[in-house]
């Protein structure tokens, strides 16, 4: 069988959270920060109804906060998730191959499709979860090129307003953070949504990650999986001597599983 063959259910998240339809979009962003993932299925009377996201959520926020008076970039509206949730999410069975639900999620630009069993969620497939599928694989080859360039940046100086701007702007999970022309971390959507109560001239300095993962460009796929997938981390910097070239996500490692990567 080849390697990327293998059915959905032998890299699948069993266990996935759901929410109602009438839950508040500030309860969605306080269990997606908990839990430590980017979106939950709204699954109302046992049948998965859709989808709310990280990225909906930061949507919903400056939409919102354009509108406001507290000077934040972000301001999560009272609003139940039946308003702002993706309707029909991309779903696969558990015995769906890796590579075609890598293939739905590169085709749709998502970053999990969901698994469903006798009509009900049995779980959710990621791409760190195919990530993991790629560190098991040992597929070699430098990972130049495997990544994404150029890399979409933010100055640690930077405000909090013009980072969360260029987060959506630019439909990208994750900025890296520089300082004097070197990475010294990232600002993704998790510091946005945790930062929402901060003002909109607050520097990049005081919220972003410093956690980053940054490997040669000749280091290869597979080690560079492995690391990600130990270390929990959606996104790997990719370095050239002392330059940054380019940036791999879970959707590059999603690219490999697919077969065009």
């Amino acid at each position: 069988m080849p390697q990327f063959e293998v059915p959905v259910a032998e890299y699948m998240t069993r266990e996935v959270e759901a929410v109602p339809p009438t839950a508040t979009l500030a309860g969605v962003a306080r269990a997606l920060e908990r839990l430590n993932i980017s979106a939950v299925p709204v699954v109302d009377r046992g049948v998965l109804g859709g989808v709310v996201s990280r990225s909906d959520l930061l949507h919903a926020g400056r939409t919102h906060a354009a509108h406001g008076r507290r000077g934040t970039s972000l301001e999560v509206p009272a609003q139940r998730v039946a308003e702002i949730m993706k309707p029909a999410p991309f779903v696969v069975t558990p015995a769906t191959p890796l590579t075609d639900a890598a293939r739905s999620m590169l085709r749709n630009r998502i970053h999990r499709v969901f698994v469903i069993e006798r009509g009900h969620v049995a779980g959710v497939l990621s791409t760190l979860d195919l990530t993991v599928a790629v560190r098991d694989a040992r597929v070699d080859g430098p990972l130049r090129t495997l990544m994404s360039a150029p890399i979409f940046s933010v100055d640690t100086q930077d405000p909090l307003a013009l980072a969360i701007e260029r987060l959506e702007l630019a439909h990208v999970t994750a900025l890296v953070v520089v300082e004097d022309g070197w990475p010294v971390g990232v600002f993704t959507q998790v510091e946005a949504l945790a930062a929402r109560d901060l003002p909109r001239d607050t520097p990049v300095e005081d919220v972003f990650d410093q956690a980053l993962v940054c490997l040669p460009a000749a280091t290869r796929i597979y080690r560079a999986a492995a690391l990600a997938a130990r270390l929990d981390v959606r996104r790997v910097v990719v370095a050239d001597g002392p330059e940054v070239v380019g940036i791999v996500s879970g959707l590059d490692f999603a690219r490999v599983v697919a077969g065009t990567g």
